[in-house]
C-alpha cells in the first residue's frame, strides 16, 4: 500500500485495470462472471462504468416520449397582393370566423398548375401535400377542420349550392363584363337575401356563413368592388356587413403574416433586400417547411466587418424548431 501512494495518478490507473484484468480471467477460469474490484454490481450493458445510461441511450429514450407534432393547416402560393386577394382573403377569414389556425407556407413547388393559394396539412416541420386549393374549396376544408364546433351545420347543403352558386355564375359575370350576365347573377342574389332577412343568403338569418364569406369577398374584391357600385342597395348593405366586421380586419392582418419572403428583384437596387432574397430562395429550397415556422427570413449588416458585409441570423432558431 506504502508502494502504491508513491506511485503516479496515471501508474494507479494502470495498476488498477491490470488487477480488474487479472480478477477477470480468474473468473473466467473458474467458470464465474468477472468481479467487480470495487465489490458493486457490474454495471449495465448500455451504460456507463457507474451504471448511469449513456447519452446515446438517454437521447433515444428522450425521442420516446417526445410526441410527434400535430399538424397544422398552411397557405401556401399567396399573391403579393394577398392582403386584397379574393382567395386569400376567404381563407383567412373562414380560419378566423371557424378557429381553425392557419400558418404561412411559402410556395407548393409540386403544384405547378396552379396559380393560387393552396392549403396544406400536416407537420409543422416538413413538407406536406395539399388538400385543397380554389377560394370555396379552402373555405369548406377550414369550416368541416376544426374539432371543438365538430356537429355544428359549418357546411350545409344549402350553403354548398350557394358555393357552387359564386363559383360557376357570380364569378364568370363578372369577369365577363357582359351586362345581362351580371344583372341574372345579382338578381338571384337579391331575391335569395329578400327571403332571408338581407343579411345572409341561406336560411336561419345568422350571417357570416361560408357561403356569405365567398359571395361578399368576390364582391369586395372584383376589380376592386367595381360590381357593387351598380348593385342594388340590398347587395350593397349585404357585402358591407362582411367589409365592416372585426373578423374582416382579422384577416386582413392574418393575410399578411401569410405572405411569402420576397423574391429576388434585378431592378430593386438595394443590396440588403438583394441579400434578404437570396438567402430567403436559399433556405427555403434547404428546407422548405422554414417559412410555416414562423422564423423571419431576413439580412442584416454585418456589426463587424471581420464577418463580412450582410448575415442572417436564422441558422439557431431554425435549428431549434426543427
Amino acid at each position: 500500500a506504502d508502494e502504491e501512494k508513491k506511485l503516479s495518478k496515471n501508474e494507479l490507473k494502470k495498476l488498477a485495470k491490470k488487477k480488474e484484468r487479472e480478477a477477470a480471467k480468474a473468473a473466467k477460469a473458474a467458470g464465474g462472471k468477472p468481479a467487480n474490484s470495487g465489490g458493486a454490481a457490474p454495471s449495465s450493458s448500455t451504460g456507463s462504468s457507474s451504471g448511469a445510461p449513456t447519452a446515446a441511450a438517454a437521447a433515444a429514450a428522450a425521442a420516446k416520449k417526445r410526441k410527434p407534432a400535430d399538424p397544422v393547416h398552411r397557405l401556401a402560393n399567396v399573391p403579393a397582393g394577398g392582403t386584397s386577394d379574393a382567395c386569400t382573403l376567404k381563407a383567412c377569414m373562414t380560419s378566423v370566423l371557424y378557429g381553425t389556425p392557419l400558418m404561412p407556407g411559402g410556395t407548393a413547388a409540386d403544384l405547378p398548375f396552379l396559380h393560387g393559394p393552396a392549403l396544406l396539412y400536416g407537420d409543422a416541420t416538413s413538407a406536406c401535400p395539399a388538400v385543397a386549393f380554389g377560394g370555396n374549396g379552402i373555405i369548406k376544408a377550414l369550416a368541416l377542420a376544426n374539432n371543438a364546433t365538430e356537429g355544428t351545420n359549418n357546411m350545409t347543403a344549402e350553403m354548398d349550392d350557394w358555393l357552387e352558386y359564386e363559383r360557376s355564375e357570380l364569378r364568370p359575370a363578372l369577369g365577363s363584363g357582359n351586362a345581362k350576365k351580371i344583372d341574372a347573377a345579382m338578381s338571384k342574389l337579391a331575391a335569395a337575401l329578400e327571403g332571408h332577412g338581407a343579411v345572409s343568403v341561406v336560411g336561419g338569418g345568422a350571417p357570416l356563413s361560408a357561403a356569405d364569406l365567398a359571395i361578399t369577398l368576390t364582391l369586395l374584391h372584383h376589380e376592386d368592388g367595381a360590381a357593387l357600385s351598380s348593385a342594388s342597395p340590398s347587395i350593397q348593405a349585404y357585402a358591407n356587413i362582411t367589409k365592416s366586421s372585426p373578423a374582416y380586419a382579422e384577416a386582413k392582418k392574418l393575410a399578411k403574416t401569410l405572405l411569402p419572403p420576397a423574391s429576388f428583384d434585378p431592378s430593386d437596387p438595394s443590396l440588403l433586400n438583394a441579400s434578404s432574397a437570396i438567402f430567403a430562395a436559399a433556405i427555403s429550397k434547404a428546407f422548405p417547411s422554414a417559412v410555416s415556422l414562423g422564423i423571419e427570413i431576413k439580412a442584416f449588416k454585418c456589426k463587424d466587418i471581420k464577418h463580412g458585409d450582410y448575415q442572417c441570423n436564422v441558422a439557431m432558431p431554425l435549428f431549434q424548431k426543427l
